[in-house]
């Protein structure tokens, strides 16, 4: 025999009845206010805790008068179960709670989930009742076949057939502008948008006429930057910049947090808009709640 079956033997052998009637007159330190607790007789308590000293092979109470007093071991024992069925009663609790909750799936480009989705997503649960929030990223235009999220999020209007399904609203639209680390921002000391291209530069495979459009709003539309450093997604790119390897042409009201400043802020263009998708079916009306969060996070963050 393995300890394992061991132990399953053992533990199948436990006297739960008695442990319960034991924590009972241990809190109570009566068997009276046991009983009545237990809506059972006097005797039945006494009974189920002389069985359980049985099985355990030693006192674990002491009279004293009229009242009870925990041996050692009894002390020992009542401390292991009062705290494992608390433990078993927050989890039962925890699991009647859920069956009460709805999961909303949101899906949404990962570069936006990670900056401006993710850092949210306590506040949003804590907007929207009785519903957790799950998110599924997407790569922008990437095509995918398995099932859509409750609520879509997606740059542009998206171009996923099967959205034609869903409500759209939208959301918000990028204010591009030119991002780098506090610390490069501070060491190269850049002025003039000439000044930016004197140093390294980052781009993104995925958004190829994002710098483009910056040095023609900058008045330097036939200036060409020195990419050190071109990755083949935005969220990669971002990371890179971060880490100091450079300046970026990105959304600033999504992307701007601790981990960037704006650098020459009076040039700036726009950009796609964002737009969100929502259905009432599976969620019910949990994904139309969901909706209105972040529609309201949008506009706290424009104010």
């Amino acid at each position: 025999m393995t300890d394992a079956q061991d132990r399953m033997i053992k533990v199948r052998d436990l006297p739960l009845s008695s442990m319960r009637a034991f924590a009972a007159a241990a809190q109570w330190r009566t068997l009276s206010g046991a009983a009545e607790q237990m809506g059972v007789t006097h005797s039945a308590i006494s009974h189920q805790i002389r069985k359980l000293e049985e099985w355990v092979g030693v006192d674990l109470f002491v009279r004293q008068g009229r009242q009870l007093a925990l041996t050692p071991a009894g002390r020992m024992l009542a401390s292991k179960i009062d705290h494992s069925l608390n433990e078993i009663l927050s989890v039962c609790m925890e699991i009647s709670r859920r069956r009460h909750r709805r999961i909303v799936v949101v899906e949404a480009p990962t570069s936006f989930a990670m900056y401006w989705l993710l850092p949210r997503l306590a506040e949003l649960e804590a907007k929207v009742s009785d519903t957790e929030i799950s998110v599924a990223t997407r790569m922008t235009n990437q095509h995918y076949d398995g099932p859509l999220g409750d609520v879509v999020i997606t740059r542009g209007p998206g171009n996923d057939r099967r959205l034609r399904d869903y409500r759209r609203l939208p959301f918000t639209t990028e204010e591009m502008g030119l991002l780098s680390s506090p610390d490069f921002a501070r060491t190269a000391g850049i002025s003039t948008p000439i000044d930016v291209l004197r140093f390294q530069t980052v781009g993104s495979v995925t958004r190829p006429t994002d710098w483009p459009n910056w040095l023609r709003a900058a008045g330097i539309p036939d200036a060409q930057p020195r990419f050190r450093h071109r990755f083949d997604h935005l969220f990669v790119a971002l990371h890179a910049v971060r880490d100091g390897f450079g300046s970026i042409i990105a959304p600033v009201n999504i992307f701007m947090s601790e981990s960037f400043v704006q650098i020459l802020s009076d040039i700036q263009f726009r950009g796609e808009t964002y737009h969100i998708h929502f259905r009432d079916g599976i969620a019910g009306r949990s994904a139309s709640q969901l909706s209105e969060a972040l529609m309201a996070c949008a506009r706290d963050q424009t104010r």
